[in-house]
């Protein structure tokens, strides 16, 4: 119990210490004119986030508008320019001072001299296909590697022959096309939708509520489908978002270690968000085995954000609750919790699944491979142990994505290595004796280093009693989850402040906690929740995934997607390589 209180009185002197502590999570970034618009009120808006640095002079500056224009459309920044701010900044702007037509010309933002803009009205348009849309409202797309029209046409919910006739396309190639202007349909659904209070009007740009009513269906259907709203929704971000934080800390009266590293670390981010000017309100229910009453409870119901419980059989608890209230829920540690995602499509699995983690690693072998004139992939695992699952799984994985598979199997698979062909071998090991005679076998071979290329589990980073050397020799590439890296300063800064906290090193937990609740917390001030109330808004959805759903930080690295069964999933891994100069590199 002791251990439980000292972590509780911690907490007083967290928010006095940090203060004086550097902000770690942040470092200075040069303005460049955002790719994001949106429509605010019939008036095509960019969509800018402040970052650390910035000032309202370099951003009007950036824009080429007024600071009076600015605060007439943000008034948010009356209390001064805050770090993680979103802006909303008119198009006109860089419009008049290009000379440009506003009404006709889609304007690219600067930064890249090479982009095409594709105009945005066309006296040549097909009248009927167009008819349905509204040609003065529209979203400016940037086009992706390998997107094609039916992609962009599924997401924003509209016709690909629209998209060609509003852009004057005659063929439905993009190679050479790099933004899309995309027509919104009118009044923004296939419904006629009004409001209880004003049966006469209709604002598009508000976000419907309950209160909403389906009236008719535009076709001569008489099922009804729940209401698909295409604008981006309004958000205030000045308002104090409330967070509850669900935790099994306490169990039957001594305090979990492992969660409460999560907690300190929870703590730390907090702070880190109130210093750049956030404005949270943390609750922190501890649930240890009594998970139904805090489903009920009003911290619940009040909540903008749940971030928990740890656990798959805790989280069933919650998701009929979060479906009720249209309330984003994390799932942060449980890899488990993959399975809930078809129920719940407010839930965000923060954690890495066997199988996508798996698929990580295929990606970094499909890479390999396609460097590799003469490519000789080799996958070899103990058939008796624990690590066949993931080899076979692995194996399918490579063989949908197109690799060509030499041999599968146990350590007699090492006969197919070739010294005249560029060996990619996958080892399937997590166990530090299997690993060490593989490495063996495979240096006795007496094989080219340049013909070899290792892949490793995320274990071997954590194998002691190894030969490191073959690591860097046959430039050993391993797919982590998530990675701690010393090199970098603000780890090290973490780190530093976390001894003076807590009096310990910081665990895995304490890194977990910090970077999800810091995540977390930043996107429910971005507007989160308003995103993610309505699963269908596909605008919502593409502005999450864009502005909300991807950051680096001390330990993880978050790239949120759509799951297309229902939720969110973490589809961001790290690569690690040994190098043959002995440099050990990370990249996304």
């Amino acid at each position: 119990m002791k251990n439980y209180l000292r972590y509780f009185c911690l907490r007083l002197v967290a928010a006095a210490f940090l203060a004086s502590v550097p902000a770690y999570a942040f470092s200075q970034v040069k303005i460049t004119v955002s790719d994001q618009i949106v429509s605010v009120k019939g008036e095509k808006m960019y969509v800018h986030n402040v970052k650390k640095g910035e000032t309202i002079y370099s951003i009007c500056k950036a824009y080429k508008i007024t600071a009076d224009e600015l605060q007439r459309h943000n008034t948010v920044i009356s209390a001064g320019l805050k770090e993680g701010q979103i802006l909303y900044i008119p198009v006109s702007g860089l419009r008049k001072s290009d000379g440009q037509d506003s009404e006709k010309q889609q304007v690219a933002p600067s930064g890249n001299e090479n982009r095409q803009v594709v105009p945005a009205g066309n006296e040549n348009q097909p009248s009927e296909i167009l008819k349905k849309y509204d040609t003065d409202n529209y979203i400016s797309h940037k086009v992706r590697l390998l997107e094609n029209l039916d992609d962009i046409a599924e997401k924003y919910g509209v016709e690909k022959e629209a998209i060609m006739a509003f852009n004057g396309l005659k063929s439905e190639k993009l190679r050479k096309i790099k933004w899309l202007n995309i027509p919104m349909r009118k009044s923004a659904s296939p419904y006629t939708i009004v409001s209880e209070n004003n049966p006469d009007t209709l604002d598009n740009n508000r976000i419907f509520t309950q209160t909403d009513t389906v009236l008719s269906a535009s076709s001569d259907s008489s099922d009804t489908a729940p209401f698909r709203n295409y604008t981006m929704p309004e958000i205030d971000r000045s308002k104090t978002r409330v967070v509850a934080l669900l935790l099994p800390l306490n169990n039957n009266g001594k305090a979990n270690a492992n969660y409460m590293d999560f907690y300190s670390g929870a703590l730390m981010a907090l702070e880190q968000i109130k210093l750049s000017g956030g404005n949270i309100k943390l609750n922190v229910l501890d649930y240890g085995d009594n998970i139904s009453s805090i489903a009920l409870s009003e911290k619940i119901e009040e909540a903008d954000l749940v971030i928990g419980p740890i656990r798959y059989e805790a989280l069933k608890e919650i998701v009929p609750v979060a479906n009720r209230l249209k309330i984003p829920v994390v799932s942060p540690l449980d890899a488990a919790a993959d399975s809930l995602l078809p129920e719940c499509p407010y839930l965000f699995q923060a954690a890495l699944s066997p199988r996508r983690q798996m698929e990580a690693l295929a990606d970094m072998v499909i890479q390999e491979s396609a460097k590799a004139p003469n490519p000789n992939i080799i996958i070899v695992y103990s058939p008796s142990s624990k690590d066949a699952p993931g080899a076979e799984m692995l194996k399918e994985i490579l063989e949908e994505k197109g690799a060509s598979i030499t041999s599968c199997g146990g350590t007699a698979s090492l006969s197919a290595i070739r010294n005249n062909m560029d060996n990619i071998v996958i080892v399937q090991s997590y166990t530090e004796g299997l690993t060490a005679e593989i490495l063996r076998q495979i240096d006795i071979k007496m094989v080219p280093p340049e013909r070899m290329t290792l892949f490793g589990t995320p274990k071997w980073k954590g194998f002691e009693a190894l030969d490191m050397n073959l690591y860097f020799k046959y430039n050993t590439k391993i797919c982590m989850p998530y990675n701690v890296d010393l090199n970098r300063e603000d780890v090290r800064q973490f780190i530093r402040a976390y001894r003076s906290l807590y009096g310990c090193e910081p665990r895995a937990n304490a890194f977990s906690g910090y970077d999800i609740v810091y995540f977390f917390c930043k996107s429910a001030i971005g507007g989160l929740r308003e995103c993610a109330e309505y699963p269908d808004n596909n605008i919502a959805t593409g502005y999450m995934e864009q502005n909300l759903l991807q950051l680096d930080l001390l330990q993880q690295k978050f790239k949120f997607v759509r799951n297309p069964e229902g939720g969110y999933v973490n589809t961001a891994a790290t690569k690690i390589s040994f190098n043959p100069d002995y440099t050990v590199t990370t990249e996304n």
